[in-house]
């Protein structure tokens, strides 16, 4: 049986350089949907090619990063 891992997250933004840091996800997205399901701010949307990361939404928190089977999910 699957474990379930909880998140906890705190509501913070990270700047480098003054750019809003997120995470981007690359083409070799397969459209699962696991990244927008674990996402706790919900800022991961279907996009015309693959899922696509709101970047001012984003708050870093990586658990989109875990949760991608292809590692298609960097950080910008």
């Amino acid at each position: 049986k699957p474990s379930k891992k909880m998140y906890t997250v705190t509501a913070y933004i990270i700047f480098k350089g003054g750019n809003v840091m997120a995470h981007v996800i690359s083409d070799e997205c397969i459209n699962c949907g696991a990244c927008a399901s674990v996402c706790p701010v919900e800022c991961i949307s279907e996009g015309s090619e693959h899922y696509e990361v709101d970047a001012s939404a984003c708050i870093d928190c990586g658990a989109c990063e875990e949760a991608c089977p292809t590692g298609a999910i960097t950080q910008e």
